[in-house]
């Protein structure tokens, strides 16, 4: 379950941090895409497994971790791009 929820945060991560490419914002803009792209998907997903047409929020736990840990690996991406060769 947690490797379907991966992909599509990952891909939506990825698709918002290249339209915000051009702002500098750092760790604001890393904080700032994620907290968006995991409410996107919760919602994407509480009415992706509807089966009456209310929202069913039984996997939004799962989704916001596969969130949080794209969140983790850019942080930590991010700390080791910003540190200097030696």
């Amino acid at each position: 379950m947690l490797l379907g929820a991966l992909v599509p945060t990952f891909l939506l991560s990825r698709l918002l941090l290249w339209v915000t490419k051009s702002w500098n914002g750092g760790v604001l803009r890393l904080l700032l895409v994620h907290i968006i792209c995991g409410a996107l998907a919760l919602v994407a997903s509480a009415y992706g497994y509807s089966h009456n047409g209310a929202p069913d929020w039984s996997h939004s736990p799962v989704y916001s971790i596969a969130q949080l840990i794209w969140l983790i690996v850019d942080f930590v991406r991010g700390r080791r791009q910003s540190q200097p060769a030696s």
